[in-house]
């Protein structure tokens, strides 16, 4: 047999190689998101030839700024930064003023339907005073679980740049440190379990949990799919985290401009056809239109489902290997609800000191008990998308007036959960009536919602895909569960950047550490490339 494999190599793939050798460039990227920006710049800063390839007109990936209506500019998808961090910005070298973020306070608005709320402040001590009244110990349980929050945050900051550890390594690490108990709470319970060693109020609970990238908060690791996110140290040269002037596409224009500076080509409407592979190694791609680039490294931005069962000829990849990729969780479906506002909203449950400040509205969130988590999630595990739907909410033009018209606002929500496969009509079908109901949730809050809008629009799983070409919607590539974080993100044999093929490598967010917009991913995947390049 090896006989036969030297045969081929000599006859077939080794003329192939020499033919196409002079023609070839370092690194082909796929996709022009942040981690695939991210990684670009590395790597062309340490002297490679790198393209980076996006089917859309537009870079930026879910990171973008769109006018979806003339003269109102919209962060279409994701909506607050949470990086690029000082990190990743000095090592790219880009200026301090490349994009700016202005944080919000309060960090949270969180109105009941009993017309109660709770406010989360940047100052904790304000915090754990408002807290008081939902019972005796709360505020001083809130003070407890902040530092038993940072303990466990500083523990995924140690990781976020580097490879994805075992959980074994990092057990081994802190274990028997001051940090051992805030370990065993990421791997072992859930975020409503933790919460519980802290607060008596379900109210409060609730507030303080979320299960976004999981499901229920009730499962095992939600807390670790949450600290994950929060180990992001900020945006920029000053950590921040909030809303970037002119939008989150700042922050991708930002670093399409610095792999550039390195040398790095990017060209957009250049979708992929195919990932090539000969003798078990990618040497490159077909575009949709017949072109052939070739490279002697291949990376995808893209999710692992899109970058294995459809820009991969499953002849190239082993059986098993597809049935582990078609076993990966993806059932966490984001919607996205725009709207154009006359005015901002006013909540019932709002402070009557604060009823008139648009702010209050910035980082609201409606998910007011367990019940209302886990029937938004059972809906859409059951293919409904969920009718009383959790919701985060945004008013940017409250800290950024110019990206409306005067006297405009720009409403936006993250909405939990969609459906990728609805039990019954289509998305063209469904995408009225559920926005409707977003509407409808968001009124039964703020009386006189209905009327302040001028203009909406919802983006389904479906659409989010269309736009974005993240499978079902799921905005975090893969979802964020146990199974499928640091050494097991996405697949236990395959977190480390690596794949299956030569050659091919993932660097988006369905890679250690996680989703969101940090740079992490795209960082730790340039680094575990030029370590193959001076192995070789």
């Amino acid at each position: 047999m090896k006989k036969e494999l030297e045969t081929y190599w000599n006859s077939h793939c080794k003329k192939r190689h020499l033919e196409s050798k002079s023609q070839m460039i370092d690194i082909l990227i796929i996709g022009a998101g942040h981690n695939g920006l991210v990684c670009a710049g590395y790597l062309a800063k340490a002297g490679l030839d790198v393209l980076v390839i996006e089917r859309s007109h537009r870079i930026g990936g879910a990171c973008i700024t769109e006018e979806l209506v003339p003269g109102y500019t919209f962060s279409t998808f994701a909506y607050t930064a949470h990086g690029p961090a000082a990190k990743i910005c000095r090592d790219l070298e880009i200026p301090a003023d490349a994009f700016t973020i202005v944080e919000y306070d309060p960090a949270q608005f969180a109105p009941f339907p009993d017309g109660d709320h709770i406010l989360l402040w940047k100052d904790s001590e304000r915090t754990a005073a408002g807290l008081e009244r939902f019972g005796p110990g709360e505020g001083e349980g809130y003070l407890a679980f902040s530092k038993f929050m940072n303990d466990a945050v500083e523990i995924m900051q140690s990781v976020m740049f580097s490879p994805p550890p075992t959980h074994q390594a990092l057990v081994d690490r802190f274990g028997n440190t001051s940090r051992g108990p805030a370990l065993e709470a990421l791997l072992t319970r859930s975020y409503w379990d933790v919460l519980g060693d802290y607060f008596h109020s379900e109210k409060v609970r609730c507030v303080m949990c979320r299960a976004d990238d999981v499901g229920s908060p009730t499962t095992i690791g939600s807390l670790l799919a949450e600290v994950a996110e929060s180990a992001s140290e900020g945006a920029g040269m000053e950590n921040k985290s909030g809303i970037p002037k002119g939008g989150m596409g700042t922050i991708t224009q930002a670093l399409a401009a610095a792999a550039r500076r390195f040398g790095a080509e990017v060209r957009t409407e250049s979708p992929v056809e195919e990932i090539e592979i000969e003798c078990g190694k990618a040497v490159g791609v077909r575009l949709s239109g017949g072109e052939r680039i070739r490279a002697r490294k291949v990376v995808s931005n893209a999710d692992p489902k899109r970058t294995f069962l459809k820009l991969t000829n499953a002849d190239n990849l082993n059986a098993d290997f597809i049935r582990q990729v078609k076993a990966i969780k993806t059932r966490a479906n984001y919607m996205k609800y725009h709207a154009i506002l006359s005015a901002p909203p006013r909540f019932t449950a709002a402070p009557s000191e604060l009823a008139d400040d648009p702010r209050l509205v910035n980082g609201s969130r409606i998910a007011p008990s367990l019940s209302y988590y886990e029937n938004a999630w059972r809906d859409s595990q059951s293919g409904i998308p969920s009718r009383d739907p959790i919701l985060s909410m945004q008013l940017p033009t409250a800290y950024l007036p110019e990206l409306a018209p005067p006297g405009k606002h720009i409403f936006g929500s993250w909405v939990r959960y969609g459906t990728a496969h609805p039990r019954e009509g289509t998305w063209d079908e469904l995408r009225e009536p559920v926005m409707r109901n977003i509407a409808r949730v968001v009124n039964d809050y703020a009386p006189g919602f209905l009327d302040l809008i001028e203009w909406q629009k919802l983006y389904s799983p479906h659409d989010i895909e269309r736009e974005t070409g993240i499978t079902d919607g799921c905005i975090r590539h893969v979802d964020m569960t146990l199974d499928q974080m640091l050494d097991r993100r996405p697949l236990p044999p395959w977190s480390a950047y690596r794949t299956p093929v030569e050659g091919l490598y993932l660097c988006g967010s369905g890679t250690h550490p996680c989703g969101s917009v940090t740079g992490a991913p795209g960082h730790n995947a340039a680094k575990a490339i030029l370590d193959d390049y001076r192995r070789a």
